[in-house]
């Protein structure tokens, strides 16, 4: 069958062979907005698309050993040898050429190559390139992205020089040479801008974004209560300022103070004026434990695109995204972090509208095995809640902007949930629980695996079974 997997990040790479053994024609659609580690140097001095989960899963499909190390290898953290190392791998004298074919080197350094004189040419508006923990492979799709000026064909020309199987395409969500950047609108009404900092932020901004009073966060906000989520016909009745643009109450994510200071000294690659947020670094950061210090203010309430001005903007999706979601027999959200790795892919609107539309295909939800920062004290309807909220506003505003939709929609809106998720896969052993009857009754699925995690086979096993 034709399966298409939405999430990024690298939870995802370890249940690579149970889709290649599901399917025909295999799409990963990842996206293009984590700004953190040491991407978040290439958007600083180069621009650009992020490209970390992108290399990570070409790196994961990579059969020969030796490009497999080559991309996956990251610079060491200390200054002056990160440095050194790089200069001996765009020479071509690092040990890591050791053992490749000659034409093979001199096509990988001829990208890195072209990176380095990018890099040399933007030391004269900016900062010095910090190459502490750089990734080989996101250099390297740098320089092959702006060789050739297009995203999907830096992916393609990669996918076949590292001769990875045809039958499997990686799709960004968004095929464009510019950075896209996302916020959080928290239910206290605070935002949060960029995807690190809502998922990994640096030890420099955790200080900053710690729970009040250092209590958990609660879900007692209505749009997050599981309590008279059923209605008639299996549907769920939502008020149309919950669901599609913003309401009086979401108006704070428009307004920011001055409060960082700004360095006038620098440029960065983003041309005019950049959110004070997206300028600090975030190249040092841990995957931080849940502990109370560290958790949000607030659960999630929303995420959305913005422009450098901190403004919401509502992008399109990438085309051949849609014709691959178009054609699928399988659409697999699967594991991640929720609201980084798998909402900015379905809150653009032809995404999402697509996936609806396609009534022949299973809509399957991998649930994580535990919590993350983004999503402590959320339950398994929460996840599909959040997913269907988001996709519902997403096709809405997108009808809107095609005017294709009567204004007088507004009002009450009925939303049918298994138009968006038809089944949902969990772990009996994971943290996060899963109430099963709610989703019966929405007319979902679902699925228990009785472990902690997922396993190759029996979550192939499981998929099978659902497309049968």
């Amino acid at each position: 069958m034709n399966l298409v997997v939405l999430s990024g990040g690298t939870a995802a790479n370890a249940l690579l062979p149970a889709f290649e053994q599901l399917s025909n024609e295999l799409s990963f659609m990842l996206p293009i907005s984590d700004n953190g580690g040491s991407t978040s140097e290439i958007l600083r001095v180069v621009g650009g698309p992020a490209i970390g989960d992108i290399r990570s899963r070409i790196v994961r499909l990579i059969k020969d050993d030796k490009l497999s190390s080559l991309l996956g290898y990251r610079l060491p953290n200390e200054k002056s040898r990160a440095k050194q190392e790089w200069n001996e791998i765009v020479d071509g004298t690092h040990c890591m050429w050791d053992g490749f074919a000659s034409e093979v080197k001199e096509i990988c350094r001829s990208f890195l190559i072209h990176t380095q004189a990018e890099l040399l040419k933007k030391h004269k508006s900016s900062a010095p390139f910090q190459f502490e923990k750089a990734s080989i492979g996101n250099l390297f799709l740098t320089g092959v992205r702006l060789f050739l000026g297009s995203l999907d064909a830096s992916i393609e020309l990669t996918l076949r020089v590292c001769r990875c199987d045809e039958r499997i395409s990686i799709i960004p969500c968004i095929n464009t040479n510019h950075t896209h950047h996302i916020s959080a609108l928290l239910q206290n009404g605070d935002v949060i801008t960029g995807q690190s900092q809502i998922s990994h932020p640096s030890k420099q901004r955790v200080k900053n974004v710690r729970c009040s009073q250092n209590s958990k966060p609660s879900l007692h906000a209505a749009n997050m209560s599981t309590e008279s989520l059923v209605g008639p016909d299996a549907s769920v009745h939502l008020k149309e300022q919950d669901n599609f643009e913003s309401s009086p109450e979401d108006e704070g994510y428009q307004g920011y103070g001055d409060d960082e200071e700004e360095d006038d000294e620098e440029e960065y690659a983003y041309p005019g004026y950049i959110h004070p947020e997206l300028k600090l670094s975030q190249l040092h950061f841990d995957k931080l434990d849940i502990n109370e210090d560290q958790l949000l203010p607030a659960p999630i309430k929303r995420v959305f695109y913005i422009n450098p001005y901190g403004e919401e903007v509502l992008p399109q999706g990438n085309n051949r995204a849609v014709n691959k979601l178009r054609s699928s027999d399988m659409i697999i959200y699967s594991v991640g972090s929720l609201m980084t790795s798998l909402l900015p892919i379905i809150i653009l609107g032809n995404i999402a509208e697509t996936i609806v539309e396609n009534e022949q295909a299973r809509k399957v939800l991998l649930v994580n095995n535990k919590y993350d920062r983004e999503t402590f004290a959320m339950n398994g309807v929460h996840f599909v809640q959040l997913i269907v909220e988001s996709m519902n506003r997403a096709v809405h505003n997108y009808k809107r902007k095609k005017k294709s939709q009567k204004s007088e929609s507004a009002g009450a809106n009925t939303i049918v949930w298994n138009k968006f998720v038809t089944d949902v896969v969990y772990l009996k052993k994971g943290e996060i629980p899963v109430d099963t009857n709610t989703l019966n009754i929405l007319g979902i699925r679902t699925y228990a695996i009785d472990s902690d995690c997922f396993e190759v086979e029996t979550l192939a096993k499981v998929l099978n079974s659902l497309k049968a």
